[in-house]
């Protein structure tokens, strides 16, 4: 059964939560760049406290972690 929090990131499977799945996938592609080999750019992430920031940059990298182990496998 989930649970409410009103600290910490958010585990999914654990707690209720609102997704925020276009606010991810926004500063993904951002931080990924219109071109990828040429570099992404650089993004603050600003908002009051306990707004979900470290959720969405939480979210982020698992993307850019997947993305990345899909290009080179670690086998």
């Amino acid at each position: 059964m989930r649970k409410f929090s009103s600290y910490g990131p958010v585990e999914p499977e654990l707690y209720y939560y609102v997704p925020r799945q276009a606010l991810v996938d926004f500063a993904y592609q951002q931080l990924l760049g219109d071109n990828p080999n040429k570099g992404g750019h650089y993004i603050t992430v600003w908002a009051p406290r306990q707004t979900g920031k470290t959720w969405i940059m939480r979210e982020v990298f698992f993307k850019l972690q997947g993305e990345i182990d899909l290009l080179i496998p670690l086998d």
